[in-house]
C-alpha cells in the first residue's frame, strides 16, 4: 500500500538519502530510530507536506510524489494532535468529511460513529482545552479517520501520555487498526509500544532505513552494532573470531571465549567482529552445571550488582573483568540465593550469541 523508492531530500544538513520502504496493505507498521533520525520528516513526505527531491512515493497503485496532501488519501495523526481550538471535539472530527461536502446525515451518521468508536462521544460538545491529554488524541485519531483514509500516519501518537494511559491507547489503536484493515504507520521510539501494535517494523537513523523486520527479529538480530544499540540489546561487545568447525570461537576482552553458530554469508566470520548476548538469554546458576548441550558457553564470575525493575530482576556479573548481564523473574532469580559478590556460573547457548556487522 506505501511504496517509498530512492527517497531523497535535505533539510539544512540533514538528509533522508536513498529511502525504499514498503508497507503491505492492512499492515501495522512501525518506525523507530532516535531523535532527529528523520522518523517525522519521512511522514511528512508521505502525506506531501515535504515535496521530496529524489525518489518516488505510490499509494496503492497511484504515483502521489507530486500530488498535494488532500489528493493522497492519507490521514495524519501529528505530535501535536493540531486539533482547533475554537472548535468542538464533534466539529473537529467532522472538519474532513465537511472539506469533502458529504451530505449532512452521512456526516452526523460518521461522526457519531467514530466518536464511539474512540470513546469520545459524550465529549462531543467540549472544546480541546478541557480535554486530556489521551482524550485529545482519541479526537484527532477519529479526525485523521473520518475520511476513510487508505493509509493512516501517527507520528508517536501516545509519547505525551503516561503508561496506563498510553498502554490503554495502544490496545485501541490496534483492535481499531484491526476492524478497519486500515494500512497504519506509526512512528514511536518505545520498544514496549512497538511490540504491542506492529506488525513489522523499520530502524531508521541518519536519515536511513537500516534494518526492516518482525519487532521480533529487530530487538533479538539487529544487523548491525549501531542498530543493537538502539535497541538496548544489553550486551553488546567485540571479539576476535575465527572458524572452528560448525562454530565461531570469539574472544572477547579479559580473554573469556564465547561459541557462536557459524554466521551467515553477510556477516564476519574472522578479524574483530561486533557480537550481543541479550540478558534473558544468559542462564546463571550457583553452582557449574554438569551438562549442556554442544555450542553452550559456560562462564565464571562473580554478581557485582542486582536491580529490580519490577517484573524483572536484572543481574550484573564480572567474568575477567567484562560486565555481562542477565534478566530473569523473580522466582527463578529468588531460587538461585544469590546476593553482591556472590560467585556465579552463566551459560549462553550458541544460537543466542549474535554476530553482527559494524
Amino acid at each position: 500500500m506505501i511504496c517509498i523508492e530512492g527517497l531523497h531530500l535535505s533539510v539544512g544538513e540533514f538528509a533522508l538519502r536513498d529511502v525504499s520502504l514498503t508497507v503491505e496493505a492492512g499492515e501495522y507498521f512501525a518506525l523507530l530510530g532516535p531523535s532527529g533520525s528523520g522518523k517525522t520528516l519521512l511522514l511528512e513526505c508521505i502525506c506531501g507536506l515535504n515535496r521530496i527531491e529524489a525518489g518516488r512515493i505510490a499509494i496503492g497503485d497511484v504515483d502521489v510524489s507530486n500530488l498535494e496532501p488532500r489528493q493522497r488519501g492519507v490521514g495524519y495523526l501529528p505530535q501535536d494532535y493540531a486539533l482547533f481550538p475554537h472548535r468542538t471535539v464533534r466539529h473537529n472530527v467532522a472538519f474532513g468529511l465537511l472539506r469533502q461536502r458529504v451530505r449532512r446525515a452521512t456526516l452526523e451518521a460518521r461522526v457519531d460513529e467514530l466518536m464511539e468508536q474512540v470513546g469520545v462521544l459524550q465529549l462531543a460538545d467540549r472544546l480541546p482545552g478541557n480535554l486530556s491529554g489521551g482524550e485529545k488524541q482519541r479526537v484527532a485519531l477519529a479526525r485523521a479517520l473520518a475520511v476513510r483514509p487508505r493509509v493512516l500516519l501517527l507520528d508517536e501518537p501516545v509519547s505525551a501520555l503516561d503508561e496506563q494511559t498510553r498502554d490503554t491507547i495502544c490496545r485501541q489503536l490496534k483492535a481499531l487498526q484491526r476492524t478497519t484493515g486500515t494500512t497504519t504507520l506509526h512512528v514511536c521510539h518505545n520498544f514496549t509500544e512497538m511490540l504491542a501494535v506492529a506488525d513489522r517494523a523499520a530502524v531508521i537513523y541518519g536519515g536511513r532505513i537500516r534494518q526492516v523486520g518482525t519487532p521480533r527479529e529487530i530487538l533479538q538480530r539487529p544487523c548491525t552494532s549501531r542498530v543493537a544499540a538502539f535497541v538496548q540489546a544489553g550486551n553488546l561487545l567485540t571479539a576476535q573470531a575465527r572458524l572452528d568447525g560448525p562454530w565461531l570461537r570469539l574472544t572477547a576482552p579479559g580473554g573469556i571465549e564465547l561459541i557462536a553458530m557459524r554466521p551467515s554469508a553477510d556477516a564476519p566470520a574472522e578479524g574483530t567482529v561486533p557480537f550481543m548476548v541479550r540478558p534473558e538469554r544468559v542462564a546463571l546458576s550457583a553452582t557449574a552445571p554438569t551438562t549442556c548441550p554442544a555450542g553452550t558457553t559456560v562462564l565464571e564470575g562473580l554478581v557485582q550488582h542486582v536491580a529490580d525493575l519490577g517484573p524483572l530482576v536484572r543481574v550484573t556479573t564480572v567474568c575477567r573483568g567484562t560486565e555481562l548481564l542477565a534478566s530473569m523473574g523473580h522466582r527463578e532469580y529468588n531460587g538461585l540465593g544469590i546476593v553482591v559478590g556472590s560467585r556465579i556460573f552463566l551459560a549462553v547457548a550458541a544460537e543466542d550469541v549474535h554476530v553482527m556487522t559494524t
